[in-house]
């Protein structure tokens, strides 16, 4: 959008944005828009150390988390058991339904630097608002690539504690393998 004045201040605004908004923004930032040179550096540094986090992050998705996530959902699907997987921005959702409780595992790089795995375990109440709700999370940092065995580890803790609940009366029991 160019501005009726035609000056360079108002050329190539944004259309979405207001034009005396922007003369406004312009006004106060301006004069600080001298960046020194030593910041700019620091900030290069930073979106270097950035951009090996997400390789890291991506590799490990690549390699270790789909992989696992596709292998969990074949066996969903042959058990009939009723789960959604679903991705947003950058977090992988995989949601299993139960008669009377869900779980949701919510894998996502939550920091700059860390990937989280969030598990979610809802209980039912009989009453609206009487669901019971337990949260866990674990992160793994970025700096260094992750062991693909890891998300191996999460999807059966996920599933291990989705399972463990179900039968109330009973005491609590190690899967096999723990």
């Amino acid at each position: 959008m160019v501005f009726d004045n035609g000056s360079a201040r108002t050329k190539f605004v944004p259309d979405h944005m207001d034009k005396a908004f922007m003369q406004w923004f312009l006004s106060r930032v301006e004069p600080y828009r001298d960046v020194p040179p030593e910041k700019l550096s620091a900030e290069r540094e930073a979106m270097g150390r950035q951009q090996e986090h997400n390789r890291n992050y991506a590799e490990f998705l690549n390699h270790a988390v789909l992989p696992a996530v596709e292998q969990l959902v074949g066996y969903l699907g042959t058990q009939r058991i009723v789960h959604r997987v679903s991705t947003w921005g950058n977090q992988l959702a995989i949601r299993v339904h139960l008669a009377w409780r869900w779980g949701e595992l919510v894998i996502t790089q939550s920091h700059e630097d860390a990937v989280t795995f969030e598990h979610h375990i809802i209980t039912e109440g009989e009453k609206r608002n009487e669901d019971r709700v337990e949260d866990q999370s674990h992160q793994y940092d970025l700096h260094d690539p992750i062991p693909p065995i890891i998300a191996e580890q999460e999807l059966a803790f996920f599933m291990s504690r989705l399972a463990q609940d179900l039968i109330l009366e009973a005491p609590a029991e190690t899967p096999p393998g723990e």
